[in-house]
């Protein structure tokens, strides 16, 4: 039906504009996009390469050294038959590239700083701060280091077919987004390469607390900030248990003296901060906790959603492996999946590894800065942005030893730079990982594969079906002690970091005692590793995930897939329980007793169709607004943010008349039991209220979730979908992210593997494959993963098919 509108509505346009719409007519400040190009019949919308859909196809190309077979299957899913390594990244590229071709250019521009050169000047501020961020500066570095390796030459029959693609179109094949914003796709190149996987940096590693950080110990006094922000958890469950103490020989990097703080605020920056929730769950069984007696492997990251999805589904088999599993969109591997011998994904670290430092300058233009006494030039990289539409906009970006000046302030007293891992260049060949890990075939050789990734750290945990598990904290690390990075620094070469941590210094464990492994984006290891770690660590998926393992002994596939669809909040939970413990019925009005009941009596499952999660979360709203009201006054001056959920609640429960529950305008002084029962009434008068004008209060249609197109243009996203789950559950969905894929992997004789992701395998959104598994996903359904087929059965039921030959 959506297929059939889209096409009535543009050929409606058609009959109405085609004559008068054949350029860029400027109605307002932004260029309308030239629609008589977009619906002309002979090269527009109508004429989108559609060989990715259907048909057999034999191809001549330059790249390849033997014949290749590709086959779609029924949810387009390409299953890649090569004879080498080589060949098979270049078919993975091509096939990328048929499916993914706008996705691909829009990140790679998003990653540049240049997405101004298709949208206008709506996207300048993305761009900028990307450019001052030193994105490109970034990529550019990677290729600098990866091109030093003999490896490299895999990364360049990626890209090469990925070119081979792009060269076989005609602009009446381009696909539509290109048409819609009148541009043409690029050559691909290592460096788009780079950024797509800088930008996964950027959303996994690309944000700290710095500055936050430093706000609010200037104005709450290191006291009241201790208190309120603990470092650690009082009761945490680490992605690596101490089941034996951390026993170093020598110790790396060096300790740094409270001097390195700067003691001044940071007012209002606009420097985003990453949303809550963003992160994932991996898990493995060993084979005494399951059915069939051999290892379970388990993993879904929590990204941003988007359409297309931000991951790409792919089967893979030469003479030397069997691969089937997820990758990104213009970048080579399989980062998520199994083979035909073990299984492994990756869930986000945390650390902080970007650290910002104030700047003293040696003069008003700032040109130069003073350092440990001696006066060093900026280096100046002059950043050209293309506007479309209107003239470029030139910004200057200055580089110091640090990195780059990210934040200037008004009169450059609060300049900062920014030392980010991110930046260097790479002295291993970290592109290689996914590519040599999907060929491991055992726990050893995996570890030895993955060793050399850089960032942003993860924590790579995996099975195989000899009946290991482990778990490795993967990724290079800055070896820092206590309070290192938590703050703005001032710049000093003694203040920047002192050295690494070493691989095998990195939490890691393999065969636990306990018969799982487990991450959720917690803290890696108890206090009693030596290392400091310092970031934002999850508090309530974890502690839900390591108790089901615990009590579970005979684990199935089934029972997985509930598990990775389970919808329980433990923070809810818990402050339920608080509720019951202060809040008596005589405390409430007469009208709030029945919503009150229901919500004590809950079951804590965020479900669509439910209200009562709806309940609680605006009363949590209410809770965190009337304890932190002194709090929340700072925010009008400075970038802050508010104190953990879970250390409101150890104040409420063990400290009721800290001054934090005094609300500052009201002469009475409120305890923790007060502010408790007056935000209660608060949330139940709320949602009594919209509920009463005639609101649909369901979980589900009050925070819907929203899956955009990667262009936020609606007509082309999915929008208000209803489902269930939220951050603090394992099913842990938000208005825009949740479970990107969701992966089941049984590692018997005969491997088994189950998958879903919400979306589809092409990015033309008139294709029937654009988000046909959206629905399964909402269900929690699952696909079977097909990576014992054979090539005979698919040529018997293959939707499509290519067959690469190389051109003489």
């Amino acid at each position: 039906m959506l297929n059939k509108i889209f096409y009535l509505t543009v050929l409606t346009l058609t009959g109405l504009f085609f004559l008068f719409l054949n350029g860029n007519i400027q109605l307002s400040k932004e260029p309308l996009p030239p629609l008589g190009k977009f619906l002309n019949p002979f090269n527009g919308i109508w004429t989108s390469d559609t060989r990715s859909e259907k048909g057999n196809h034999t191809i001549n190309l330059q790249g390849i050294k033997d014949h290749v077979e590709i086959y779609y299957d029924d949810r387009h899913v390409p299953h890649i038959f090569a004879s080498n390594l080589e060949d098979a990244l270049f078919a993975q590229g091509y096939v990328e590239a048929q499916n993914r071709l706008f996705q691909m250019e829009f990140l790679s521009r998003a990653a540049a700083g240049e997405l101004s050169s298709m949208f206008g000047s709506k996207t300048l501020a993305i761009d900028l701060e990307r450019r001052r961020r030193g994105m490109k500066y970034a990529a550019e570095n990677a290729v600098k280091g990866w091109e030093k390796h003999s490896e490299f030459k895999v990364l360049n029959s990626f890209v090469d077919g990925i070119n081979a693609y792009i060269s076989s179109l005609s602009p009446k094949d381009y696909p539509i987004e290109f048409k819609l914003f009148d541009i043409k796709p690029e050559p691909w190149t290592v460096l788009k390469s780079a950024l797509i996987f800088k930008q996964m940096s950027l959303t996994l590693a690309g944000r700290s607390d710095d500055i936050q950080n430093t706000n609010l110990l200037y104005y709450l006094g290191k006291a009241d900030f201790d208190m309120l922000y603990p470092e650690r958890q009082t009761i945490e469950n680490p992605v690596v248990p101490t089941e034996h103490p951390f026993a170093f020989d020598s110790l790396y990097g060096k300790h740094q003296d409270t001097s390195a703080i700067y003691k001044h605020p940071i007012l209002r920056t606009n420097i985003p901060r990453r949303e809550k929730g963003v992160g994932s769950n991996s898990w493995g069984l060993a084979g005494k906790k399951t059915h069939s007696g051999k290892p379970i492997f388990c993993n879904d990251p929590h990204l941003s959603l988007g359409l297309p999805s931000i991951w790409i589904e792919e089967h893979i088999q030469t003479p030397d492996f069997n691969v089937y599993g997820v990758s990104f969109p213009g970048f080579p591997g399989i980062m998520i999946g199994f083979n035909e011998y073990m299984a492994w994904g990756e869930t986000n670290v945390g650390q902080d590894v970007e650290d910002l430092f104030v700047i003293n300058w040696a003069d008003q233009q700032r040109s130069k800065y003073i350092m440990d006494g001696t006066t060093y030039p900026v280096d100046n990289r002059i950043e050209i942005i293309k506007v479309k539409g209107e003239k470029d906009y030139i910004d200057t970006v200055r580089y110091t030893r640090l990195g780059p000046i990210y934040y200037l302030s008004g009169d450059g007293t609060n300049d900062l730079a920014m030392r980010w891992i991110c930046h260097d260049e790479p002295d291993i060949p970290e592109f290689n990982t996914f590519i040599q890990a999907m060929q491991s075939k055992n726990a050893t050789m995996y570890l030895d594969a993955v060793k050399d990734f850089i960032s942003p750290a993860q924590n790579f945990g995996f099975a195989d079906n000899s009946g290991n598990i482990g778990l490795r904290v993967n990724g290079r690390l800055p070896a820092k002690y206590d309070q290192d990075g938590r703050f703005i620094e001032n710049a000093s070469e003694k203040n920047n970091w002192q050295g690494w941590i070493p691989i095998n210094q990195n939490p890691q464990y393999v065969n636990p005692e306990r018969n799982f492994i487990a991450s959720a984006n917690q803290v890696s290891a108890d206090k009693t590793y030596p290392y400091y770690f310092t970031g934002r660590f999850e508090r309530y998926r974890n502690k839900t995930i390591n108790e089901k393992l615990e009590a579970i002994d005979d684990a199935t596939m089934d029972a997985m897939k509930q598990m990775q669809n389970d919808n329980y909040s433990s923070k809810a939970d818990d402050f339920v329980q608080m509720l019951k413990t202060l809040v008596s019925v005589e405390a409430l009005d007469s009208h709030h007793l029945d919503l009150y009941k229901s919500l004590i009596n809950w079951d804590f499952q965020y479900l669509a169709q439910s209200e009562l999660p709806t309940i609680f979360e605006i009363f949590y709203d209410h809770l965190e607004a009337n304890t932190w009201d002194e709090i929340q006054k700072l925010k009008d001056v400075a970038d802050i943010k508010n104190p953990e959920d879970w250390r409101l609640l150890e104040l409420i429960l063990t400290d009721e008349n800290n001054k934090y529950f005094d609300i500052i305008s009201t002469p009475k002084k409120e305890t923790a039991k007060d502010i408790v029962i007056l935000s209660l009434k608060e949330a139940l008068d709320e949602f009594s209220k919209q509920k009463n004008e005639n609101k649909d209060m369901r979980w589900g249609a009050y925070k819907p979730l929203d899956i955009y197109h990667m262009t936020r243009l609606p007509a082309l996203s999915e929008m208000n979908v209803h489902a269930n789950g939220c951050s603090d559950a394992i099913n842990a969905t938000g208005i825009s992210f949740g479970p990107s894929w969701r992966m089941i992997i049984s590692l018997e004789d005969k491997v088994e593997g189950l998958g879903v992701y919400p979306g589809g395998q092409s990015g033309n959104p008139t294709s029937k494959y654009y988000k046909n598994m959206l629905d399964a996903w909402v269900k929690g359904e699952y696909y079977h993963l097909q990576i014992h087929t054979k090539k005979e059965e698919f040529i018997k039921s293959a939707t499509m098919s290519l067959q690469l030959t190389p051109r003489s």
